[in-house]
């Protein structure tokens, strides 16, 4: 007696399908490369903040927001580096103007951080709205507010659980309130920057992830910190590629949250899916089901010829429409070994001539 393979049950096709389909969305909108970016500008606006971060914690008597902060700066700095730092850096927090400074340094890098979130959230959705430098500005505002309360009730919620609760349960505990208030911080930002009219749980399942992504890549780092910290041969460079590779693959995270939604609901014009939430119907499919082999041979005889010819003309219907030959033709036919299909698809580009 055989069993059915995977694919036959629908449950699983259906989330193979959603799976093949989020892989092709973020390979089609490089996410890895715009992690990056995102990474550089959150690196950059590190100093500010333990600066400012270390002011409030001074101004609030927070005492395990500062230990918090000491501890992620000791990461990137040398031990005689660090304790010059904190030194000036508590002088510092008296003054008045260094302060300003340092949160409009902070404010300036982190608004640069959500305007590129922003510019990707449209990318990922393909919003054919306006999305305007005061309206990047109006969403970083708004959801840097949102952050920075939850920032400081997170902080609160955190010291009362490490009093009431010790050892592993209240580790699980912290993790689970740290999800929570990554879900409610995240949520704001998953709603408006996508620039179009996105329903309330769309946009849960990505933030869901984003959460849980961002609480797992925190508790690594936190175990780095801790060992490498007791460690007499601690090394500054292997600290700051840690630091940076976290910065990566929070944002990585934070993007693929995006990505998620759009595949789940449909919004991407890159996927064509049966919506899980919300979202958009899908495309009635134009062709009377071809073989994935038969189009990717198509596609790429096709590609061949586009590259050689001299003269390209397109027939449709019976009617023959002269075009200039392409610049440029991109033919995708890759298909991942541990997931198998998913979409095929050519590209044409051309670079008009100035007038």
């Amino acid at each position: 007696m055989s069993l059915p393979s995977l694919t036959a049950v629908p449950r699983v096709e259906r989330g193979v399908s959603l799976l093949r389909a989020l892989v092709h969305e973020v390979r089609t909108e490089k996410l890895t490369f715009m992690a990056g970016s995102i990474a550089y500008h959150a690196f950059v606006s590190l100093l500010p903040l333990f600066l400012l971060l270390l002011a409030v914690a001074a101004t609030l008597g927070n005492q395990t927001l500062d230990d918090s902060v000491r501890t992620l700066a000791g990461v990137v700095l040398t031990e005689g580096t660090r304790d010059e730092f904190f030194a000036e850096a508590t002088a510092a927090s008296q003054s008045a103007g260094v302060s300003l400074f340092g949160g409009v340094v902070l404010l300036w890098g982190t608004l640069r951080i959500f305007r590129g979130l922003d510019t990707a959230f449209s990318d990922i959705y393909e919003s054919e709205a306006s999305n305007t430098f005061g309206d990047q500005l109006g969403d970083g505002v708004l959801v840097l507010v949102t952050f920075a309360a939850v920032l400081v009730v997170g902080s609160v919620v955190d010291d009362a659980v490490a009093r009431l609760v010790a050892g592993n349960v209240g580790w699980a505990v912290s993790r689970l309130f740290l999800i929570l208030g990554l879900a409610f911080a995240l949520y704001p930002m998953y709603y408006v920057f996508p620039d179009t009219d996105v329903g309330f749980l769309e946009v849960v399942p990505g933030t869901l992830t984003a959460a849980v992504g961002l609480t797992v890549f925190e508790s690594l780092f936190g175990v780095y910190t801790t060992y490498s910290s007791a460690s007499p041969e601690r090394s500054v460079v292997a600290g700051i590629l840690v630091l940076l590779t976290w910065l990566y693959f929070s944002g990585l995270v934070v993007l693929l949250g995006a990505a998620v939604n759009a595949v789940l609901s449909n919004r991407s014009r890159d996927v064509n899916v049966d919506p899980v939430f919300g979202g958009i119907p899908p495309e009635e499919k134009r062709h009377n089901g071809v073989e994935r082999d038969e189009l990717v041979a198509a596609v790429e005889t096709l590609g061949r010829h586009l590259r050689d010819a001299e003269d390209v003309a397109v027939t449709v219907d019976g009617e023959e429409i002269p075009i200039p030959v392409p610049d440029r033709v991109v033919t995708d036919t890759e298909s991942l070994r541990f997931l198998p299909g998913g979409a095929v698809s050519v590209e044409l580009r051309w670079s008009p001539r100035d007038e």
